[in-house]
């Protein structure tokens, strides 16, 4: 099982410096396993295909700096430390792995089964730290006590991906995926959005205000 678990790792390590230089759709599994010096048969024994592998990278990934940010939530002391930690965190991956993601795939009508379960993938982790982030801001007191975590943070991050949808189509005929200035400016406007919206969630108390009311 070890052995087995280290060669898949040897995989996804070859295929993420194929895909982040040429991106899924340019890269193909004879470059994989040339790559690794192996047959292509040998590739086929850990991975059915090359989805397969951009799946098991894409997890890994977020795997790795979700984990990350979930330790830091625990040590944090305010929400505004979370989300800047948790903005620097995706402006790097955007940044350093445009390609990964693949800009042209979000702005299809009806997206591949891959696309699908990379999103699905990447919306459950996002709403799962965001609600921790969300209980973490209840627990010190920066937010309202009777704001749902796992509501709040489902709605914000619906809201986070159409804003991310909306760009992309908006930069289809154009985008440059070296034009770093243009990512960071789509990461100001999520700023902006993740302030309006926990700005919304603190709690404000007025003299005759019930402690259990929100905005």
């Amino acid at each position: 099982m070890a052995e087995l678990d280290q060669k898949r790792t040897l995989i996804l390590e070859a295929a993420l410096k194929r895909f982040k230089r040429f991106g899924l759709s340019k890269t193909t599994m004879e470059e994989i396993a040339r790559d690794l010096e192996i047959s292509k048969g040998s590739l086929y024994y850990y991975f059915s295909d090359k989805e397969s592998i951009y799946v098991a990278v894409v997890e890994r990934m977020i795997a790795d700096c979700f984990f990350d940010m979930s330790a830091y939530v625990e040590e944090a002391t305010s929400t505004d430390a979370i989300i800047n930690r948790y903005l620097e965190l995706k402006e790097r991956m955007l940044v350093e792995y445009h390609f990964l993601f693949g800009i042209n795939e979000w702005i299809k009508d009806v997206p591949s089964s891959r696309m699908r379960q990379t999103i699905e993938l990447l919306q459950t982790v996002e709403v799962s730290f965001l609600s921790a982030t969300i209980r973490k801001g209840i627990s010190i007191g920066e937010l309202c006590e009777a704001t749902d975590p796992d509501t709040t943070a489902q709605l914000l991050v619906n809201v986070l991906f159409g804003l991310w949808v909306i760009w992309c189509k908006w930069q289809a005929t154009s985008f440059d995926p070296h034009d770093r200035n243009g990512l960071r400016c789509f990461m100001e406007r999520e700023r902006q959005v993740l302030y309006i919206f926990f700005n919304g969630l603190r709690y404000k108390p007025t003299i005759n205000q019930d402690r259990h009311s929100c905005m």
